[in-house]
């Protein structure tokens, strides 16, 4: 199975699942403690949803998700780049009024905290892949967007 965590259809053949109805949520869901049986999820996207946990729910969050991942799926993590954030507010691209509006959540992320997140859950180095452009045959990326991608 492909599963989106995002309240709106990015990818148009998995399921998107959300923790609030919408018209494009087929399931509503915890989203920090996935209700499906472990190894069923060959593919799992999670649209900026890491960011709106607190820092001490996330590898619990990414735990529950590794769980219901097949063995060798691949699971995408899709964030605000804090770093770009920064530079762009600091540089003048964006006004405090828009980093207010678009930016701020309980938990941000640079590929640095990712990645420790990431082997807090017990995935290795070489089994991480940062993307720096569209995730080929997969969806776009933003270029305000940190787009991760495991291996399990």
């Amino acid at each position: 199975m492909k599963l989106q965590l995002s309240k709106k259809r990015v990818i148009p053949d998995a399921m998107t699942a959300w923790h609030e109805p919408g018209p494009e949520v087929d399931i509503v869901v915890d989203l920090k403690k996935l209700p499906f049986a472990p190894g069923s999820i060959e593919k799992l996207y999670a649209f900026h949803v890491l960011e709106h946990f607190f820092p001490s729910e996330i590898v619990p969050a990414l735990a529950s998700w590794k769980e219901c991942m097949v063995r060798g799926g691949k699971m995408f993590l899709v964030n605000d780049d804090f770093e770009f954030v920064a530079r762009s507010l600091l540089g003048g691209d964006i006004s405090i009024g828009q980093f207010n509006d678009g930016f701020t959540h309980p938990t941000y992320f640079t590929r640095d905290n990712m990645i420790t997140y990431l082997n807090g859950i017990g995935v290795p180095d070489d089994k991480i892949v940062l993307w720096f452009a569209d995730v080929t045959d997969e969806f776009p990326k933003a270029e305000h967007e940190l787009v991760v991608m495991t291996n399990l």
